[in-house]
């Protein structure tokens, strides 16, 4: 295959929708400044997958990339990944994607376009990507029509979110949150730092740990030992892997303390868990 195969493709005098599969370089760099707001969404992201939006006055952090993305005309995006086929549908449209007061050189804002998770974009990408790759009866028409729905939902997304993370009861958004527990999720046993949590955050580590705690009711050290807790469990459950083995995946030194932690966050052993799990 060709590193990149035309599935579909729509264009209107306002919008242009192209379906594709790009084959990535294994591991993948790629660099893409566009000359027009983008709305990107791929069928199968690779999970790992990671980028940096730059404008001419700021960059974000390294930001995980998910399912869905927003590269605002005139930034560059550097994101690299595991690689391989991927589907992506790209939408653009002659007056843009993003709202008016939309700030390439804020940071935060740049933040939010690396991970669109957004029930109605979303629905609105996949209905335009579907009209692309099986055009029907009056497709111009549902398109631009679309792509009004699509601007409209954009820019409520940033709105919220914008608004979310100046929280005045001094507490974490929706998507610094969730940024957080994607991190803490993907970890396999590495030490996690509350500089490296309060970047992801876009705060300040000396501010971090007490929004944390007024957002979620608990410390940080709580929280990751209960992902880990929670990752354990399901280890125990789903597969047959030795307690050395799960131990070490989880970052204990060792079985005997992975063993007396599990036992005093559950008030049972790792051993008892499973073969109660394995009871028909």
């Amino acid at each position: 295959m060709r590193r990149a195969r035309t599935d579909g493709e729509l264009r209107t005098d306002r919008t242009r929708v192209h379906v594709y599969t790009y084959r990535y370089e294994r591991p993948s760099r790629d660099t893409r400044a566009p000359g027009r707001d983008l709305v990107v969404l791929c069928e199968n992201p690779a999970r790992g997958s990671a980028g940096i939006f730059r404008s001419a006055d700021a960059s974000s952090s390294v930001l995980p990339l998910g399912g869905m993305m927003v590269i605002p005309a005139g930034a560059a995006i550097s994101a690299t990944g595991p690689g391989g086929d991927r589907r992506l549908s790209v939408c653009s449209s002659a007056g843009g994607w993003l709202p008016a007061d939309f700030d390439p050189t804020d940071r935060r804002q740049l933040a939010l376009c690396g991970d669109v998770r957004d029930v109605r974009v979303r629905a609105a990408m996949e209905r335009m990507a579907a009209e692309a790759l099986s055009p029907g009866f009056g497709s111009d028409v549902l398109i631009d029509a679309l792509a009004t729905t699509l601007a409209i939902d954009l820019a409520r997304y940033f709105r919220r979110s914008v608004s979310d993370g100046v929280d005045a009861r001094g507490r974490l958004a929706a998507w610094q949150l969730r940024r957080i527990e994607d991190r803490v999720a993907a970890s396999s046993g590495e030490r996690l730092t509350i500089a490296e949590l309060a970047e992801l955050a876009e705060v300040s580590a000396s501010h971090f740990a007490r929004v944390f705690r007024a957002t979620t009711g608990r410390t940080v050290h709580r929280f990751v030992e209960e992902v880990r807790l929670s990752r354990a469990q399901a280890m125990l459950r789903e597969t047959d892997m030795p307690l050395k083995q799960i131990a070490a995946t989880l970052g204990f030194s060792g079985a005997s303390s992975f063993t007396l932690a599990f036992r005093k966050a559950t008030g049972t052993t790792p051993g008892r868990f499973r073969s109660e799990m394995t009871i028909d």
